[in-house]
C-alpha cells in the first residue's frame, strides 16, 4: 500500500498550488502543506490508498479551519502560480495584461469559488471528482461553476468595453 512517504516532488508542488488556489498566501500555503504532511506521517493508518488525495484533503481541512479561526479569508496573489498563464506563447506585454486580469478576477472570488475553479480548470478534475473531494453535491457544483463562468464572462466583457473599475 502507498504511504505518505511515496509522494514525489510533483505531488508536493501540486499540493502547494492547491493551497495557493484556496486563497492561502505563500507562507500559509507552505504551512498548510507542512501540516498535512506531518499529519500524514503521524497518522495511525500508515497505508493510504491515495496519498495525494489524503494530502489535498488534509490541506483543505487545515485551510478552512484556519479560515474559521481568523474569520477573514486571505486573498491570494497569483504571482506564485506560474504555469496558469502560458508565458512562452505570449509577448511580455500581453502576458502582463493577462496576469493583471487574472489577478483581479482571482481576488474577487471567494475561497470556495477559487477551490472549484482551481480543481476544475487547473487540475483538470471532473465535476464528479470535485464533488467527492469537497463533499459537495454535484448539482451544487454545476450551479456554482455556471454562475462563476457567467460572472467571469460579464467581468471580462465589462473590462473589454472599458466600464470596469
Amino acid at each position: 500500500m502507498p504511504t505518505i512517504q511515496s509522494l514525489t516532488d510533483d505531488d508536493y508542488q501540486r499540493a502547494f498550488r492547491y493551497a495557493r488556489a484556496l486563497g492561502a498566501d505563500r507562507d500559509l500555503a507552505c504551512d498548510l502543506v507542512q501540516t498535512a504532511v506531518v499529519k500524514g506521517l503521524s497518522a495511525a493508518r500508515r497505508d493510504l490508498r491515495e496519498p495525494v488525495a489524503y494530502l489535498l484533503t488534509s490541506i483543505r481541512h487545515a485551510f478552512y479551519s484556519e479560515l474559521k479561526r481568523v474569520q477573514n479569508a486571505a486573498v491570494s496573489k497569483i504571482e506564485d502560480l506560474e504555469g496558469v498563464v502560458a508565458t512562452d506563447l505570449q509577448p511580455l506585454e500581453d502576458m502582463m495584461i493577462a496576469r493583471d486580469t487574472l489577478e483581479r478576477a482571482w481576488g474577487q472570488l471567494s475561497p470556495p469559488e477559487r477551490e472549484v475553479l482551481h480543481l476544475w480548470a487547473v487540475e483538470g478534475y471532473t465535476v464528479d471528482e470535485i464533488s467527492v473531494h469537497t463533499d459537495t453535491p454535484r448539482g451544487t457544483l454545476l450551479a456554482r461553476l455556471h454562475r462563476l463562468r457567467k460572472r467571469l464572462a460579464a467581468s471580462a466583457a465589462a473590462l473589454n468595453s472599458g466600464t470596469a473599475s
